[in-house]
């Protein structure tokens, strides 16, 4: 079968599957789903367990992964990988809703080029989440290391996991992008699958699977290695399997809810109170324990490994808080409720409609607080981000920062307004409104203890559902069946693969040669801005080579001192050659440690001495340094490569 066949059948909720009769088996991307969802489970499981013997390693990975994939595959009974007919191949795109499937193909299309042409670069992933992983594979095991951002310790680590066997196998990042290419592609028979379980129409479901996935958030992940996508897919699995059992009664369906509900917490613990609504909808499936004690027990035990439990008990075993915030930041975790609800209220709606390249960006940021009580500007300043309190935007949407988007967002609001009514089944309104209850209540107990920036983004996961009540409004149920409807959703997808093609993380288009044109041509500071954005990009993947390159290629362990955000994954290159620790204020670089990279930048506040008295004291000296730009809304730092004498040379 051609391999376009096979991904164009992963995009499909329902086929017949040639050959299979057992009712039991799932059909369609619904098997592709089960299995994804066990293998990173195993991922997670393998990973755990191999710490606690110090066999994190490429070999005993290669061995480990596959035996609990197997063992969960033997408890959950997914089935083979399904394939498809070929009738089902033919018949893809020759259906009413052909043309929104290829505006899905090619959004599709344009993330994975995205993903082939460049460098994972998000800055979270670079910060901590790589480095992370990179110490687990050179130390065996799963460690808490002392460290300047204890994110690197405290934060869930559900994709790590998975992304440990790539990393460690292939020694490079550069394939990591796929780990958020395949859940993208499975979201379209998620959506269909999870919509009609909650009772949206049939015709708005097949309408809607298509656009969803067109959300600027999920389009722009897709090609890069954010993990809010996978947390969303999670979540979309989770749903999708619990509703299934709930239709078929199989214990197997159960049981991979339970794995997808399991990674959903594991990689991104805000997800958490979902929970609640997972909890009400399937509250049945307590009863297996009593009915399949032995599978369900064999089965569960092994899954709690693959959730955010374990992250849990390590981050109150190390830090006295289970969420980790005591040790990164003692604001964390202590937004007042009602103050993290309402400036989460405001904030969210602004980051969804504020358009997708936005020259005003600057103007609003500067007069958007004249317009806020000054009170209430105050609890904000206490509980939130600078940029969150201040209910700043960016001027143009990339990964970081991007929720479901205008694209999107207006096409709910155009339905709502002057979609045609269309008489729904009886009970709608009870059903729609218990949903919104139990999904909204899901998003305020998130609200209440959030106080991020980019809120748009970190509730990706819940956009899905709560769609749901407003998709089964008469207005929006009949939209799906207008033209004009169908025609502004292909004009939001065309939206969504404009930003493909310019995203600053990574862009189709040679967006940093053309903005350098633009700037030498135009003294205009929203295009002096766009430049400078492109060009931190541009080199951000690999942002702090030049010091790399400066340390010596057997170097094997190096220092690292910044006590700001910082992309420090570029130091571990080659990956699987080299260690880079932290120094943490207070302590010395440790016997065998030669060289040290360091960030100038709030140096003596943390420290308290000065670079150059540190480097005095020490006796060291400076073989490179240079001034380093990781974010555009920050200035340039001062970076030094130093080395230190041997021990010895100090006599």
């Amino acid at each position: 079968m051609a391999s376009g066949g096979l991904i164009s059948y992963i995009f499909l909720p329902e086929m017949t599957i040639s050959g299979t009769t057992s009712s039991q088996k799932l059909p369609g991307s619904a098997g592709w789903t089960a299995h994804w969802v066990l293998l990173a489970a195993a991922c997670n499981i393998a990973g755990w367990l191999l710490s606690l013997v110090g066999g994190v390693t490429p070999v005993v990975l290669a061995v480990g992964i596959p035996l609990a994939w197997l063992a969960l595959v033997a408890l959950c009974r997914p089935g083979a990988l399904p394939f498809p007919s070929k009738r089902a191949i033919l018949r893809f795109f020759q259906t009413r809703r052909g043309l929104l499937r290829w505006a899905f193909v090619v959004v599709a299309g344009l993330s994975l080029l995205g993903g082939l042409l460049h460098a994972p670069n998000n800055f979270d992933a670079m910060n901590f989440r790589l480095p992370k992983v990179l110490g687990w594979l050179m130390a065996g095991e799963w460690q808490w290391f002392p460290a300047n951002n204890n994110s690197l310790n405290t934060r869930a680590s559900g994709m790590e996991w998975v992304m440990a066997p790539l990393l460690a196998w292939t020694g490079s990042d550069r394939t990591l992008f796929l780990l958020n290419q395949l859940p993208f592609l499975l979201m379209p028979g998620l959506v269909f699958g999870v919509f009609r379980g909650l009772g949206v129409s049939s015709q708005a479901a097949s309408f809607w699977m298509w656009v969803v996935p067109c959300g600027y958030g999920f389009a722009l992940q897709a090609g890069g290695i954010g993990n809010d996508l996978p947390a969303a897919v999670f979540a979309l699995a989770a749903f999708d399997f619990g509703l299934r059992w709930k239709k078929s009664g199989e214990v197997g369906h159960a049981l991979l809810a339970l794995a997808a509900a399991g990674m959903m917490t594991a990689v991104k613990p805000t997800t958490l109170p979902l929970m609640l609504p997972f909890t009400i909808l399937f509250f049945g499936m307590f009863g297996l324990l009593r009915s399949h004690p032995l599978r369900v027990v064999a089965a569960v035990l092994p899954l709690v490994l693959a959730s955010f439990l374990p992250t849990a008990f390590l981050n109150h075993r190390h830090c006295g808080d289970w969420t980790g915030a005591a040790a990164e930041n003692a604001a964390l975790g202590k937004v007042e409720p009602w103050v993290g609800i309402a400036g989460n209220l405001i904030n969210a709606p602004i980051q969804n409609l504020v358009p997708p390249v936005f020259p005003l960006a600057n103007v609003w940021n500067e007069n958007v607080v004249c317009w806020v009580p000054k009170p209430f500007l105050e609890h904000m300043a206490a509980n939130f981000e600078l940029r969150g309190a201040r209910f700043g935007v960016t001027d143009i949407q990339g990964e970081e920062s991007a929720g479901l988007g205008l694209g999107i967002v207006g096409l709910l609001l155009a339905g709502t307004c002057f979609g045609r009514r269309r008489e729904n089944a009886g009970g709608w309104k009870r059903r729609a409104a218990w949903l919104a209850l139990w999904f909204g209540l899901a998003l305020l107990a998130y609200f209440s203890k959030a106080g991020m920036t980019t809120v748009a983004r970190h509730i990706l996961p819940y956009y899905p559902f709560l769609m749901v009540p407003l998709l089964m409004t008469p207005r929006l149920d009949g939209a799906v069946r207008q033209r004009w409807f169908v025609r502004l959703a292909c004009a939001a997808a065309v939206t969504t693969m404009v930003m493909l093609c310019i995203t600053p993380s990574r862009p189709v288009l040679p967006m940093a040669t053309i903005s350098r044109a633009l700037a030498g041509k135009k003294t205009s500071p929203s295009i002096q801005r766009l430049a400078l954005g492109y060009e931190v990009y541009s080199n951000r993947a690999d942002i702090l080579g030049p010091l790399r390159e400066a340390l010596p290629a057997d170097a094997a362990l190096v220092g690292f001192i910044n006590h700001a955000a910082g992309p420090e994954s570029p130091l571990w290159k080659p990956y699987g050659k080299r260690t880079v620790r932290h120094l943490t204020p207070g302590t010395d670089p440790e016997r065998g440690m030669r060289h040290v990279v360091l960030n100038t930048k709030y140096f003596k506040e943390t420290r308290r001495e000065s670079p150059e008295a540190w480097l005095a004291r020490l006796n060291g000296t400076v073989l490179h340094r240079m001034e380093i730009r990781p974010l555009v809304k920050e200035p340039p730092s001062e970076w030094w490569v130093v080395h230190l004498p041997a021990p010895e040379d100090h006599q």
